[in-house]
């Protein structure tokens, strides 16, 4: 991982180019999401496209407008863009498009593009991005939404150790070019569908628990989303979930996939100790120390889960004696 690029050399770029295509990550979150629109939003003079492999999920389309975007057939964009995107194969099947600049905050990302930029100590994409724009002098009421949204919504509304003084800077600033912080944070954490409350009951009823309660373990199967009437896009927002419970420290989240029974997305989150970057690099995910996320192949729920918490549970002992000892 290393920058061939500057934040001033992505600004002239930008601001060269009267049309883009900007690439979200499959399975979009907040940070994706509003790090594409934030630019978008801030060249409305421009063409800007911002297209993902899956739809936006309803709670994020206060940003998107719409739960997908599409652009003509014979556009010739000058600058494909890809953010908040760690490996091409997260694009899905846009994996083997063409990309000018990534902008990047993982610290597992790779370098795909003509020109890379990834910046481990940057909350979020959107901070990236909120540098870009400022550097080009450009910022709308609509782009500062669109980036405080992403910033808060990797940083869990300013709760996540990621969060630093920088980032409240930044988000300060926001505020101050128009940016509704009671419409974001209502959005990202204060408004759920019907769904999203089966969902967190599927949660709540099926957490197990190991190592004295320091672990907490979520097997989301196909049978368990079927018997609460959820689907894979209302489960997509509960990984830090069991991480809020009183003594846990790393939660995992094994969710068993709908449309291939024999993949299983895992997320982990942890508090303090745990590196969870490191346990989901092993399966050829990562992500953050705190918020890392994978995908494997298994037989079964079963298998799924023996495989993930065999390095899961030695990751968390490792940490806890590290810190006894220290």
């Amino acid at each position: 991982m290393e920058n061939n690029i500057t934040l001033q050399e992505i600004a002239e770029k930008i601001k060269e180019a009267s049309s883009i295509l900007i690439f979200m990550h499959r399975r979009p979150d907040g940070d994706t999401v509003g790090s594409a629109y934030g630019i978008k939003y801030a060249f409305p003079e421009k063409q800007i496209y911002c297209l993902c492999a899956d739809d936006i999920p309803t709670r994020l389309q206060f940003i998107s407008k719409a739960p997908y975007e599409s652009c003509p057939e014979d556009f010739e964009p000058e600058l494909i863009m890809a953010v908040d995107t760690a490996s091409p194969g997260l694009l899905g099947r846009f994996a083997d498009e063409y990309i000018d600049i990534k902008i990047d905050h993982h610290e597992t990302s790779e370098n795909y593009a003509e020109y890379n930029y990834t910046d481990p100590t940057a909350a979020a994409t959107g901070e990236i991005v909120y540098s870009i724009l400022r550097i080009c002098g450009v910022m709308t009421p609509e782009a500062a939404n669109a980036i405080y949204s992403a910033i808060s919504s990797d940083t869990g509304g300013f709760r996540y150790s990621n969060t630093t003084a920088n980032t409240l800077r930044i988000a300060a600033d926001l505020c101050e070019a128009g940016a509704d912080m009671a419409e974001c944070c209502h959005m990202l954490f204060e408004s759920r569908t019907q769904a999203e409350v089966r969902a967190l009951s599927a949660v709540y009823a099926n957490i197990r628990y190991f190592e004295n309660g320091g672990v907490a373990v979520v097997n989301l199967t196909n049978e368990i989303k079927k018997r609460y009437n959820i689907t894979d896009d209302d489960v997509g927002e509960i990984s830090s979930i069991p991480r809020e419970i009183e003594g846990v420290e790393l939660a995992v989240t094994i969710r068993q996939l709908s449309n291939s029974p024999d993949r299983y997305k895992i997320s982990m989150r942890s508090g303090r100790y745990v590196d969870v970057d490191k346990i989901c690099a092993l399966f050829g995910g990562g992500g953050h120390s705190r918020a890392a996320g994978a995908e494997i192949s298994a037989q079964n729920p079963q298998q799924a889960e023996r495989t993930v918490l065999k390095y899961a549970i030695d990751a968390y002992r490792n940490s806890i004696k590290q810190k006894e000892d220290s």
